[in-house]
């Protein structure tokens, strides 16, 4: 593909040659003439000058020494957009393999693809243009938008509703029961029926082997009842997320690896919670929140907020407790040397 030619498929303006053929993309350091790089700000201003690139996409304003490229205000998502045109997905056979199962009364749209060993249960609604790929199981009642995809070993229990273009990558189960008990009167235990399924919003991605879990009838949530565990509009939520039962995730919010998130959470929009992150359940995390690598959230965060630690704590007040545990060990001496001095022997100072 020239560089032309990819301007003019991604809508960007191009500066330079736009003959320069290409056949691939690259970083900055592994790039070579037939590759294309992106730069996303100043600090790449000396791995830019001696990069070997064909050509690349540059923000407004950076200096492109001569070199062809094309301007983007989001370099990064471009590239990305750039990718998908250099590795187009492969292409699934439209129908149903023979090897599906398909109950009677479900119903297909328009070009749908249903992979080998699939199974799609009774009453199930698939939209027009989805990918179930191999080894899918899709429980009685489920309803799954147009243009959405599911890869194998997925399983999407009863009554789950997915919507449009959504991605669930590879063993992620949704809807599964929650984890809810109560006690009989003589103590024992008894399972909950978890019956209100999971809901997932249009443009959302669902990480391999993450767990959605589905809530029951008054689950209670700031003292109403919370039906249904939800997932907003273009969440995306990695490999290896617990979201257990009557949780909501506000829309284009970001749940990394490992994050856990205990009964009726609620997170707000825009939320950015990283690798294993948690919250106890009945907790509330406002809008545009930052909850950093394993932090836990004991209680309510409001909107903005940027915690770190566990319990979590206000992200500049964690950095002065990490600032001062450093200095521990000589306080520790300097406390056994005034010790020492005023006659306070272990036995005493423990006291």
């Amino acid at each position: 593909m020239r560089l032309a030619e990819l301007a003019a498929a991604l809508s960007l303006p191009l500066e330079g040659d736009g003959s320069v053929s290409l056949d691939g993309l690259a970083s900055l350091e592994d790039a070579g003439p037939a590759e294309l790089a992106f730069v996303t700000g100043a600090k790449y201003q000396a791995a830019f000058a001696s990069s070997r690139a064909g050509a690349f996409l540059l923000p407004p304003g950076f200096e492109r020494l001569g070199r062809p490229c094309l301007r983007s205000p989001a370099a990064y998502a471009d590239f990305a957009r750039a990718i998908d045109l250099f590795h187009p997905r492969p292409a699934q056979a439209k129908g149903v393999h023979p090897s599906a199962v398909v109950a009677p009364d479900a119903w297909l749209g328009q070009d749908v693809s249903i992979g080998a060993c699939a199974v799609i249960g009774a009453g199930a609604r698939i939209g027009a243009r989805v990918r179930i790929h191999p080894h899918v199981t899709v429980y009685p009642g489920v309803e799954i938008g147009e243009d959405a995809e599911v890869h194998s070993g997925a399983q999407l229990r009863e009554g789950v509703r997915i919507g449009k273009r959504v991605l669930i990558n590879n063993g992620a189960v949704i809807g599964a029961p929650g984890f809810g008990f109560t006690a009989r009167a003589d103590g024992v235990r008894v399972r909950i029926p978890h019956v209100c399924p999971v809901e997932i919003g249009d443009d959302s991605e669902i990480g391999a082997n993450t767990t959605i879990d589905a809530s029951h009838p008054g689950h209670p949530r700031r003292g109403h009842a919370q039906v249904r565990t939800r997932i907003g509009v273009g969440v995306k939520i990695d490999n290896g997320v617990q979201i257990a039962h009557g949780c909501e995730i506000g829309d284009h919010s970001t749940l990394c690896a490992q994050v856990g998130l205990a009964g009726s959470t609620v997170v707000g929009r825009f939320v950015y919670m990283a690798g294993k992150a948690a919250s106890a359940g009945h907790v509330t995390i406002g809008d545009f929140s930052l909850v950093g690598a394993m932090a836990a959230t004991a209680s309510d965060l409001p909107p903005g907020s940027q915690v770190l630690g566990a319990p979590a704590v206000e992200r500049k007040l964690f950095g002065r407790i990490v600032a001062a545990q450093k200095r521990l060990p000589e306080l520790l001496r300097r406390v056994r040397r005034i010790e020492k001095r005023l006659g306070v022997d272990e036995a005493d100072a423990g006291d």
